[in-house]
């Protein structure tokens, strides 16, 4: 029944080696091996038309890492990898005797770079956002990541402005005008949550996220 009759009745076949099974759960048992430690709770895997799809960690869907426990690590790792090598990638063009200008770069960087990196923030960046502060749990790792990003752009900032590795991060990012990446992953966030917030009545997701702000209104 279900999605397989349908493939039937249109003879369209679903590919089930593609198939992959995500059980999305924290839950953690005790070890059998070692009563005091803690290990992620066993999932069953499903069989389909006799072909058995084992659960999986994580999966790549429409650009977004989704892990089985929701945090979103590996996304996170990943986007630092790619903004890296783009990174990299526009050392070719800032050459001392040719190449593009610091103008060009920032824009460069700002229209491409950025938005690579914060593609469906909504979905994994605003848990490293509300997790910044050490007395929250999680917060070293969010933390991490967000020096890590930092980097990046402070490789992005002397580029642009062509100056010294010692340089500080705060005197390019003013001489440059761009924001502290914190606060770049605050604005991305608020844009998308402005956004969500002046959806008209019409639109299919209104009623829900009416009802998701009226939730953590009552919990204030």
């Amino acid at each position: 029944g279900g999605a397989l009759e349908w493939s039937e009745q249109h003879h369209t076949e679903f590919k089930l080696e593609k198939t992959v099974l995500i059980c999305l759960s924290r839950e953690y048992i005790l070890s059998e091996d070692n009563p005091r430690k803690t290990v992620p709770a066993p999932h069953p895997a499903i069989t389909i038309h006799n072909h058995i799809i084992q659960p999986s960690k994580s999966h790549k869907f429409l650009s977004l890492i989704v892990d089985k426990n929701l945090n979103y690590k590996e996304h996170a790792a990943y986007t630092l990898t790619k903004d890296t090598k783009y990174t990299m990638a526009c050392t070719r063009m800032i050459q001392p005797a040719k190449g593009i200008h610091g103008k060009l770069m920032k824009r460069l960087f700002e229209g491409v770079i950025i938005p690579k990196m914060l593609y469906t923030t909504e979905m994994w960046c605003s848990g490293l956002v509300a997790k910044s502060r050490s007395n929250q749990r999680g917060g070293r790792g969010a933390r991490g990541f967000t020096s890590q990003m930092t980097r990046v752009q402070h490789m992005a900032t002397l580029l642009i402005t062509r100056g010294l590795r010692s340089s500080a991060t705060n005197m390019l990012n003013a001489h440059t005008n761009i924001l502290p990446f914190q606060q770049i992953l605050w604005k991305a966030c608020f844009r998308v949550t402005l956004r969500m917030a002046t959806l008209p009545s019409i639109h299919p997701l209104a009623k829900d996220i009416q009802t998701a702000q009226n939730t953590i209104c009552s919990h204030c």
